[in-house]
């Protein structure tokens, strides 16, 4: 008799292990591969900004917006010369009907924004919760093969 025995509980522990596995695969769809959906992208393209890490920045953006090798290197150039610091940040998301493409606002939280203005260092702060709606940053984001990107152009 198997009457709770430390076989038969591994077995329900690997069991239940088994059920989660298989239940974040089934999900995995659902936020794409880099996980946290459509603000999980606006994270790492916030994120990779914020780095100055060229590479994730341009692999947070949507596929297909290819550029020549000169207007990289110029949308690089652009890219580094405004550095920002994100603080306590909150989305809101809204989604189409189609789940494929949303709407991200930064409804909470500060971005600071520093700029070399002909040799002189400026810094300015957004407090995002104390802005009109409809000035807080929107991004709009689309989902490509299972992966959510902010749609926008580099250049």
């Amino acid at each position: 008799m198997w009457s709770g025995n430390s076989c038969s509980k591994k077995n329900q522990a690997f069991r239940l292990l088994a059920c989660l596995a298989c239940a974040s695969l089934l999900l995995l769809p659902l936020y794409g591969c880099g996980g946290g959906g459509p603000e999980g992208a606006v994270r790492r393209y916030l994120e990779a900004w914020e780095r100055l890490d060229w590479e994730a920045y341009k692999n947070s953006v949507a596929p297909g917006r290819k550029l020549t090798p000169e207007e990289e290197e110029l949308a690089r150039q652009k890219f580094k010369q405004v550095k920002i610091k994100t603080s306590d940040l909150k989305m809101k998301t809204t989604y189409s009907k189609d789940k494929k493409q949303a709407e991200v606002v930064i409804s909470q939280g500060k971005i600071t924004y520093t700029a070399n203005v002909l040799g002189t260092k400026k810094t300015e702060v957004q407090d995002i919760g104390k802005m009109k709606e409809e000035e807080k940053p929107t991004f709009k984001v689309v989902l490509v093969n299972g992966n959510w990107y902010v749609d926008i152009e580099l250049g």
